[in-house]
């Protein structure tokens, strides 16, 4: 069973025009690396837009078949009130994610995901979680809050009883974002505080990978995902199977859960070469790695299943 835990559905008028901009803007130097010059409104425009914008899922659902993925989880994204609200609510956001779930429901999975400085904050992840069937929480703190601030401890004290996992980005983060806001190690108190609780952090942390890593040795609550590693893997595919050796090695198998991070890096990779990369590495290691069928299969599925209860 393969199981792409990182994933969003896209639609233009769900993000702010300072969000497209400012991935625009980053994906200049990876669409070069390509050899093709483009200006960043070019790229928004004839690459992002036409590409990202998927408000029914029928374009992750093709991708899934193609790429051999069983079962998708979907993040909502609740970035408003650091870079601009949309012209979508996140309350009706959150509603089509769920409404995604429950047409498909052997194929999508949903988070809820908001905000915790928002005054409903609370009210509308225990609706989404108890009444809409959502599995989990996804909170993005690169919009402006700490991990540990005292917003999002609230809301996590709020849903404790629900049991469900809690998702974080983690690590460096594109324009208009704050990546200061996203080091791992703000994660430390929530991991100690709510010990019945699982977190996930996204990324493998990116930049703060070995931090992460450390905390993994030593937090038992603490999950992450490999999404994102795209870029990483086409430049130097030896540099990503060092790194998720190390994630399995401090983490434990049972502790590292395949994501892609799409659809933002299906042009440059797709899933299904990102996937039949990893799932070849117990026979096509590079020089010095050794991975067990044991330890891919739970990465690329097995651990979601469990989590996940699929």
């Amino acid at each position: 069973m393969i199981v792409d835990f990182h994933y969003h559905v896209v639609y233009r008028k769900w993000y702010h025009e300072n969000w497209w901009n400012g991935i625009a803007q980053s994906a200049v130097p990876i669409v070069k690396s390509l050899g093709i010059e483009m200006k960043p409104e070019e790229i928004k425009e004839e690459i992002m837009i036409p590409q990202y914008s998927d408000p029914t899922g029928e374009k992750l659902l093709s991708n899934m078949d193609e790429a051999g993925v069983d079962t998708t989880v979907i993040l909502p994204l609740d970035l408003g009130i650091e870079i601009g609200e949309p012209s979508v609510s996140y309350q009706e956001q959150n509603k089509i994610y769920a409404d995604l779930q429950k047409k498909h429901p052997k194929k999508i999975v949903a988070f809820a995901g908001v905000d915790p400085r928002r005054p409903d904050a609370k009210d509308l992840i225990r609706r989404a979680i108890k009444e809409w069937g959502c599995k989990g929480l996804k909170l993005h703190p690169g919009s402006g809050y700490y991990p540990d601030d005292r917003d999002t401890y609230q809301l996590i004290d709020g849903i404790a009883d629900l049991k469900v996992p809690i998702l974080f980005h983690s690590g460096q983060l594109v324009s208009p974002l704050r990546s200061k806001y996203c080091d791992p190690i703000y994660l430390d108190d929530l991991l100690l505080d709510f010990p019945e609780l699982t977190f996930i952090a996204a990324h493998l942390g990116y930049g703060w990978r070995e931090s992460l890593f450390r905390m993994g040795e030593t937090k038992t609550n603490l999950m992450a995902d490999i999404s994102g590693w795209q870029p990483t893997t086409i430049r130097n595919p030896n540099e990503f199977c060092h790194i998720l050796r190390r994630a399995l090695d401090s983490f434990g198998s049972e502790r590292i859960l395949f994501g892609t991070d799409g659809p933002y890096y299906q042009a440059i990779m797709p899933d299904k070469e990102f996937i039949d990369l990893i799932q070849n590495l117990p026979e096509e290691a590079p020089d010095g790695l050794k991975f067990t069928r044991e330890e891919i299969d739970a990465v690329l599925g097995g651990n979601a299943k469990k989590l996940l209860g699929l």
